[in-house]
Order: structure tokens, then C-alpha cells, then sequence
């Protein structure tokens, strides 16, 4: 079906530039020369262990459609495409915030380095979180543009226990910068974008 290999060729081209994203920042992190550690707690192993048939997912849809056919979900090309379209943004959004924070990025936040700078400017002057922010619309999303049972459920859980890191990691970012990531967080929404900034009142006089 030619709609179908559009999708699946866009549903790649997505995933191979958010990953050499993540792995351009990993090599600028690694090149620094230094490594911090990381914990492991039962939502991270859970995570991998839900990862790993998520990222199967992805490779048979990738290339193989037929071997997972009968995970089909029957849905209409124009979701499929607005999902695409969501699924673009996502992953600009989290290109960028790697791309913004360079060297300063770490896979966990248990990671953070004593040199490592606090970054407010491009899309950290939108969201506190824009990586997972991308992350967060781009799963669900190319699980909707793969029509496909095994990548929405797992990516749907996955989600879910992103999500439920934000909280702590940005406790971890509160303990590293102080007053500096407290002001940080009044002025920058944690996830979603302000449509439009507060306005002060109309004067009287």
C-alpha cells in the first residue's frame, strides 16, 4: 500500500534523527571526560523491560509490516497524517533541546555534573522539560501513524513512567542550581507552553 510505506519511511526517518541526536549528545557528554552515576529504581528497570518489545516494535514496523500485521489498528490515512504531523514537532522539539544543551545533557539526572550549566534560552525558555516534552508527543503518536497495538500499549506505559520522572529529576535539578532552578521554575512551565503571556491589569487612572 503506497500510503503506508510514506508512513513507515517518515515513522524511520523520525526515529534514526531523534536517535543520532541522543548519540551526538552522549559523545559530547563521554568526550567531557567525566561520568556521573546512575541509580536504578524499579520504574527504570520497568522501563527497559517495556523498551525493549517497544523498540522490537519499531524495527518490524520499520521493516518488516507484514511480520506484525496482526497488531493492526484500522485507522483512517487522515489521523495516521495529523499524527504524523504531531509526531514531527515531538521530534524537533526534543532534537532541539539535545542540540541546546550539548554537553550539559545527561541520560539520567543522576548524571548532572558539577560543572554543568543551568540553560534557559531556546526551547528551555519555553518548557523546563522540552526533551521530554518531544519524547512524550512523539511515542503515542508514531504509535498512531503505525496503526500498530504493540507500539501504543507499550508506548502508552512508557509514557506514563517518563512522566512520572519529571517530578524527581527536577527535585535533583532543585538540589544542584538552588534559588537559581526555583526562580527558573516560576517563570517556565514544566511541560506544556503558555499560549500567550499574562498581560498586567489596564491602568485606572
Amino acid at each position: 500500500m503506497a500510503s503506508d510505506l510514506f508512513f513507515r519511511l517518515i515513522f524511520s526517518a523520525l526515529w534514526l534523527i531523534l536517535m543520532a541526536h541522543i548519540a551526538w549528545a552522549g559523545y559530547l557528554t563521554r568526550s567531557s571526560g567525566t561520568r556521573g552515576r546512575r541509580g536504578v529504581g524499579w520504574i527504570r528497570v520497568l522501563a527497559v523491560a517495556l523498551a525493549l518489545p517497544y523498540f522490537v516494535g519499531v524495527v518490524l514496523y520499520a521493516l518488516s509490516p507484514s511480520s506484525i500485521l496482526f497488531l493492526w489498528i484500522p485507522l483512517p490515512d487522515w489521523l495516521r497524517f495529523i499524527s504524523l504531523l504531531v509526531a514531527v514537532m515531538g521530534t524537533l522539539m526534543s532534537a532541539w533541546g539535545l542540540r541546546v544543551l550539548g554537553k550539559n545533557w545527561a541520560p539520567s539526572l543522576s548524571d548532572v555534573r558539577n560543572e554543568s550549566a543551568l540553560i534557559t534560552t531556546g526551547p528551555y525558555g519555553i518548557v523546563r522539560n522540552p526533551i521530554y516534552l518531544g519524547v512524550l508527543v512523539l511515542i503515542p503518536c508514531l504509535a498512531l501513524v503505525a496503526s500498530n497495538w504493540l507500539l501504543l500499549v507499550t508506548g502508552i506505559i512508557l509514557c506514563l513512567l517518563l512522566y512520572s520522572q519529571v517530578r524527581g529529576e527536577e527535585a535533583t535539578l532543585i538540589e544542584h542550581f538552588g534559588d537559581a532552578y526555583r526562580e527558573y521554575m516560576k517563570q517556565t512551565p514544566r511541560l506544556i507552553p503558555k499560549l500567550r503571556h499574562s498581560r498586567a491589569p489596564p491602568s485606572t487612572d
